[in-house]
């Protein structure tokens, strides 16, 4: 029993009926029927807006997730022989595979360096595993696919150091 709503409620009716009372007793009766208006239309909005069924069961019954990012967390997409995201800002700092670009390097002049480009493949619900492990060894976090709800964490390679630290609550640098 969610107890803000009845206390929302509770006060909603004492401030409608207090202010409609209030304008009626002045011998205001139209005021007072716009006011019962206004205040039954504003009411409902924010009730609407801050009671909105949190404690509903959900009626989802799609795959998940819904919708798969494009590119890693804080990557951009760049086609380069195919579908690639690329590190323009140097996120990945946890030891990874993939390598961010370098000031000098432009979508006019791209670097031939393979490591500097994430390569992903998405197909079907069976690729979701071999993204999650990719993304692990290039040191990426990646919403929908390597946030534990698509994938087990297997760390191997070049994140490893950074997943036991996690693993054992520590924070990474």
């Amino acid at each position: 029993m969610d107890y803000s709503f009845i206390a929302y409620v509770f006060l909603a009716i004492v401030i409608v009926l207090g202010g409609v009372y209030t304008l009626h007793s002045r011998q205001r009766p139209y005021s007072a029927v716009m006011c019962l208006i206004l205040f039954i239309l504003v009411l409902v909005f924010f009730g609407l807006r801050w009671f909105n069924g949190t404690n509903a069961k959900s009626t989802y019954t799609g795959t998940w997730p819904p919708l798969i990012n494009m590119c890693p967390d804080y990557l951009v997409y760049f086609k380069h022989n195919g579908d690639t995201c690329i590190d323009i800002s140097g996120v990945n700092r946890s030891g990874g595979t993939l390598k961010a670009w370098a000031s000098e390097d432009t979508p006019q002049n791209p670097p031939a360096d393979p490591a500097k480009y994430f390569r992903f493949v998405y197909k079907s619900g069976a690729d979701v595993k071999q993204l999650c492990q990719a993304a692990i060894n290039a040191g990426l976090t990646w919403e929908g696919i390597t946030n534990g709800e698509s994938c087990t964490y297997s760390y191997s390679g070049a994140g490893a150091a950074t997943a036991a630290a996690v693993g054992a609550g520590a924070c990474p640098n």
